[in-house]
């Protein structure tokens, strides 16, 4: 069923007459739910309808992310779980889908920000040419909630849109991801994180081909491109041959560590000192 002109479309323009919805939450409600990708979209918004949470909906949707200077930052589980979310896991067990809404971190926002970033780099492909004939991407995720699964999607989505992704196999550090885009001599590099946020935030940081997080003006030109994606199903501007998904094997990890180990100040120091102890945390 469309959501155009449902029951459910109906018992959101009431809320928003009452003064419960804000009508920008109305208006993200819609333009999600044109796009969704399955039914478990609108399950959640009208299991949230249905029990009057309107704090929850307007928390959800009363914006879309923004994608700044370093990306994007949010929520991927709701202050309210629904059934749909939580799907097949468990009541202590972390949901199977991330939070539905436009104000949050799941696959609308993390597809969102791969086309307008791919589109940046296939735009200005000639300014900032790494010899290859497609934009490259290197995407490294850390542990947190989704980051598997947010991965995936941000290669799948990168392919479709002509740009080859070269993803690890498993979690990476942000370091390690600025030293991979300089040795595959990427086009730019992802890193799925939130840094010191809370356990139910998650991330999506851009790098440039330098290694570093991109700054001006490349930073304009992507938050337009990423802001001008306004449906997930509008094609390309132009007919692009889809990239590959490669997958990086323990090699870049040993060329890291080679060059970490260029880095010590007084190896032969470290070295001799047998009890010394380290703890060390990426989160």
């Amino acid at each position: 069923m469309s959501f155009k002109h449902s029951p459910l479309e109906a018992k959101i323009a009431d809320a928003v007459a009452a003064g419960h919805l804000l009508k920008s939450t109305a208006q993200n409600i819609s333009i999600l739910l044109r796009d969704a990708p399955s039914t478990f979209y609108e399950e959640s918004v009208a299991e949230l309808v249905a029990k009057s949470e309107w704090t929850e909906l307007n928390d959800r949707f009363f914006k879309t992310l923004a994608f700044g200077t370093g990306g994007l930052r949010g929520r991927t589980i709701g202050k309210i779980v629904t059934r749909a979310e939580r799907g097949e896991a468990g009541e202590t067990e972390r949901p199977q889908f991330p939070c539905v809404g436009t104000n949050a971190m799941n696959s609308f926002n993390i597809s969102r920000a791969t086309i307008g970033l791919v589109n940046y780099l296939h735009e200005v492909g000639s300014t900032h040419s790494t010899g290859t004939e497609r934009p490259k991407i290197v995407i490294a995720c850390d542990s947190r909630h989704f980051s598997k699964e947010f991965t995936e999607l941000t290669a799948k989505t990168a392919a479709e849109n002509g740009c080859d992704a070269c993803i690890f196999e498993g979690p990476r550090s942000t370091p390690e991801l600025s030293f991979a885009v300089r040795y595959l001599r990427a086009s730019a590099g992802i890193v799925l994180t939130a840094s010191h946020n809370p356990p139910h935030d998650n991330g999506y940081k851009a790098y440039f081909n330098d290694g570093a997080q991109v700054i001006e003006p490349d930073a304009s030109g992507i938050i337009a491109k990423v802001n001008s994606v306004e449906s997930l199903k509008t094609p390309t501007a132009t007919k692009r041959k889809p990239g590959k998904i490669i997958k990086l094997g323990p090699e870049i990890d040993q060329a890291y560590m080679e060059r970490l180990d260029t880095l010590i100040l007084q190896s032969k120091l470290v070295r001799s000192v047998k009890s010394l102890r380290i703890v060390f945390t990426p989160l």
